[in-house]
C-alpha cells in the first residue's frame, strides 16, 4: 500500500476498510469538488461504477468528508423506491461521523410533515424516491440541500419526464451533485443527456433538441439505420431511413 493510498483511506470517514477502486473513486470525487485543496473543478461528479462495487459506501465517505471540511450540512439522496432502505442501513453501518437520516415514507402529505420535523444533529440526510421527488419539488427546494446524490441515475434518462425535470430543477439549486450509475447508457447513446443535464448543464446544454446535433457531431456517432418499407421497395418510390 502506497503512502497516498494510506492517506486517502484515513480521509474516508467510514467504519470499513475500503477497496482500492473505492479509494480512487473517493479521491476523484473529492478532487472535483475541491475538498482538500479548495480548488473547485466541478459542482457535479459522476461515479459510473458497476453494481456491487460499492457506490453507496463511497458516496457516504464523500458526503461525510465534505461535512467534516465544512462544505455541506444537508444532503438529499434520490433513489428508486426499492433501495431506499439500503441507504438507511448503509449509513447506520458505515458512517463514521454524526448524522441524522430520514427516509421519506407514506403519502405526499406524510412526507411533507416529515420534512418539517427533521432532526438537526450532525449531517442532515433526507432520502426520497424519484417518483416522490418531483411531487415534493417545492418542499425539497426549501430544504435547500448542499449535496444531491442521484442513485441509479439512469432513471433520469427520459429528458421530458416529470421526475427528470424535477431533478434538473433541484440540481440547478444545489451546490454539489453526485451521480451514481453502472448503466449510464441503457438503450441509446442519448440516454446520457438528461443525466448530465442534472449533473452539469454546461456539458451538453439545457435543451435536448438544441443540443442534438452537437451531441451527434461531437460525442457520438449515430449512423442512420435503413428501415424496410415494403411499399417503397415494391414501388421503387424511395427508401425510408430512421435515426439509429
Amino acid at each position: 500500500m502506497t503512502a497516498m493510498s494510506e492517506n486517502i483511506e484515513l480521509m474516508m470517514p467510514i467504519k470499513a476498510a475500503p477497496y482500492d477502486h473505492q479509494k480512487r473513486a473517493f479521491a476523484f470525487a473529492c478532487d472535483k469538488f475541491g475538498v482538500f485543496d479548495g480548488r473547485l473543478k466541478s459542482r457535479g461528479t459522476a461515479l459510473l461504477m458497476e453494481m456491487g462495487t460499492g457506490k453507496t459506501i463511497v458516496s457516504i465517505a464523500v458526503a461525510g468528508c465534505m461535512y467534516q471540511y465544512g462544505l455541506v450540512n444537508r444532503v438529499l439522496v434520490v433513489a428508486p423506491l426499492s433501495i431506499l432502505g439500503v441507504w438507511e442501513e448503509e449509513f447506520e453501518k458505515f458512517a463514521d461521523f454524526p448524522d441524522s437520516l430520514t427516509v421519506l415514507k407514506g403519502t405526499v402529505a406524510k412526507k411533507k410533515e416529515q420534512l418539517n420535523k427533521l432532526q438537526d444533529e450532525g449531517l442532515q440526510v433526507v432520502v426520497v424516491n424519484y417518483e416522490s421527488a418531483w411531487r415534493l419539488e417545492k418542499e425539497l427546494l426549501a430544504y435547500n440541500a448542499d449535496l444531491i446524490i442521484a442513485d441509479e441515475a439512469h432513471k433520469l434518462k427520459e429528458n421530458r419526464s416529470k421526475q427528470s425535470k424535477g431533478l434538473h430543477t433541484l440540481g440547478d439549486k444545489a451546490r454539489y451533485k453526485l451521480l451514481l450509475t453502472g448503466t449510464v447508457i441503457t438503450n441509446r447513446e442519448l440516454d446520457v443527456f438528461s443525466q448530465y443535464r442534472f449533473l452539469n448543464p454546461q456539458i451538453f446544454g439545457t435543451s435536448f433538441y438544441g443540443s442534438l446535433d452537437e451531441l451527434q457531431r461531437g460525442f457520438f456517432c449515430l449512423p442512420h439505420r435503413r428501415v424496410a418499407d415494403s411499399e417503397a421497395e415494391r414501388t421503387g418510390r424511395g427508401t425510408v431511413y430512421q435515426r439509429g
